[in-house]
């Protein structure tokens, strides 16, 4: 696949000296899903901003679809659809008179059955004759996304796009976002719900204090920086470690009943053999075993922490 997205070397600097974007390179390829993760602060809605021409960059390059951002504006910008964080939507009008409209805004030609087929597929056609302010929260969101389609673009910019959404409203987003993914749209989220980008991103990358950390293929992320848990389920109670297992990484449940060990699944040795011998020694009887997968959220947090210290 090719990129329809390449950034190069972007800066951003405010008036008052602040650095929000730090030399970001990035190609993003026709059809996949990037979720872009980083705490608040970390520069993710600048980085969306510009290169959707809401902000003016300070330094680099941006093209989508071969169109320059700069020089090219109007066929850069007629390629992006972009839903915002915040529901800023006229309030008395209609839901189909206010996806009509925004088509219009782009130059497009009036097109009722593509604003039609973009309704039905948010489940919005039965609301198409509502007033904005008669839509719950989840609703609103979802005439965001109509709004961002209605030009047909073929990248789109999801800024916390289930932000205040219920979890059922926000399983349906996923497969909205899977829907458009198979239709060829691109797709670029960021998000504070790390199982968000788990559950629908090819790749995953992670920004913070302006700076791209990484961005990696999400499978690929989890199985070079995942660790695994060990839980050790015993027939007895222990007030303490004991003194034979004490070398291990090894916590005690808080129900004193389990032991939990933690390993790097690449490593030579995971010195599992070594931990249920000494529990033998120890004089302590097996009861189960669990093993569990460190998840993108616990990588996430490792990465953060990293860059911090």
């Amino acid at each position: 696949m090719s990129a329809i997205l390449s950034i190069r070397d972007l800066h951003k600097t405010y008036a008052g000296g602040f650095q929000a974007l730090k030399g970001v390179s990035l190609d993003i390829e026709q059809g996949e899903i990037l979720a872009l993760l980083g705490p608040n602060g970390a520069g993710k809605t600048t980085l969306i901003s510009t290169v959707c021409g809401i902000t003016t960059p300070s330094g680099g390059s941006v093209t989508v679809g071969g169109y320059d951002i700069i020089t090219e504006f109007r066929g850069a910008r007629s390629l992006i659809g972009l839903v915002p964080q915040e529901v800023n939507l006229q309030p008395f009008e209609t839901v189909l008179n206010t996806v009509r409209f925004s088509r219009g805004l782009f130059g497009r030609p009036r097109d009722d059955a593509h604003v039609e087929k973009v309704l039905r597929t948010l489940s919005l056609w039965d609301k198409k004759d509502n007033q904005i302010t008669t839509l719950s929260g989840g609703m609103k969101r979802r005439v965001l996304i109509a709004k961002a389609l209605s030009h047909e673009p073929r990248v789109l910019f999801l800024d916390e796009p289930t932000a205040g959404v219920d979890v059922d409203l926000r399983k349906d987003m996923w497969d909205t976002v899977a829907d458009l993914k198979a239709d060829g749209v691109t797709i670029i989220l960021t998000t504070h719900y790390i199982e968000e980008a788990e559950a629908i991103a090819d790749r995953v990358g992670v920004i913070t204090r302006g700076e791209l950390l990484l961005v990696e293929e999400k499978r690929a992320l989890m199985a070079r920086m995942g660790r695994k848990q060990l839980e050790v389920q015993l027939n007895e109670r222990l007030d303490s470690i004991p003194a034979g297992l004490a070398h291990l990484d090894l916590e005690l449940a808080e129900t004193g009943d389990a032991l939990v060990y933690s390993y790097d699944i690449h490593a030579p040795r995971t010195g599992i053999t070594g931990l249920l011998n000494g529990i033998a020694e120890a004089g302590l009887t097996l009861r189960d075993l669990q093993t569990r997968q460190s998840s993108l959220e616990e990588i996430f947090v490792d990465l953060v922490k990293g860059d911090a210290s």
